[in-house]
């Protein structure tokens, strides 16, 4: 199998080594987010233990910077409680518009690598009185394999980015709800002055 894969990319032409290159970012962007994401979750379920128990337990992304989000006024409490939900959250969409990109681009580097494999069959057609099959073969098998690498790695991609922003999202509401049902148990318990 692993002959019939090089030579399959051999035969794909000089366009396959940029689509090989997007393939390893792709693969390495779409590991990176799965572990990322599987992290996040984890934090994010922590600050919302640490909101849930007024900071007895869990733990908060301003814990490391020794700020206390419990000692400070109801402005301020609903400030940093917004920050910190939101700019982490932030942080994880960054890397998605580098698949969104690479998802733009392959198909198209791929289309350029057909037309590269037409323009080699019809020059061989041109050269030659008599047209033989094997003459176009491979201009055309040039064509066929770079069009459907880059559109296989247009889809990985579009299917990684839609998938994160979907978990992303989901969570980034699910974080939202609670923190909403926290600060208003919190804001019910002041006593008024």
């Amino acid at each position: 199998m692993s002959t019939t894969v090089f030579s399959l990319f051999k035969s794909g032409g000089i366009f396959m080594w940029p689509l090989l290159v997007f393939s390893i970012i792709a693969i390495t962007l779409i590991l990176e987010r799965s572990i990322q994401i599987f992290l996040f979750r984890k934090k994010i379920n922590l600050l919302l233990e640490y909101l849930e128990s007024a900071g007895k337990k869990g733990k908060s992304f301003f814990s490391l910077k020794g700020i206390d989000l419990f000692a400070q006024n109801n402005d301020d409490f609903d400030s940093l409680v917004t920050q910190e939900t939101q700019l982490p959250f932030d942080k994880m969409f960054q890397n998605l518009e580098y698949l969104s990109a690479i998802s733009a681009v392959a198909p198209l580097l791929g289309f350029i690598g057909t037309v590269s494999g037409m323009i080699a069959s019809f020059q061989s057609i041109a050269s030659v009185n008599k047209v033989a099959v094997n003459l176009v073969a491979g201009g055309i098998s040039e064509a066929l394999i770079t069009t459907g690498f880059g559109l296989i790695i247009a889809v990985i991609c579009l299917t990684g980015e839609h998938l994160f922003r979907f978990v992303l999202s989901s969570l980034a509401h699910k974080t939202e709800e609670s923190v909403t049902l926290i600060e208003r148990k919190r804001f019910s318990n002041i006593p008024e002055v």
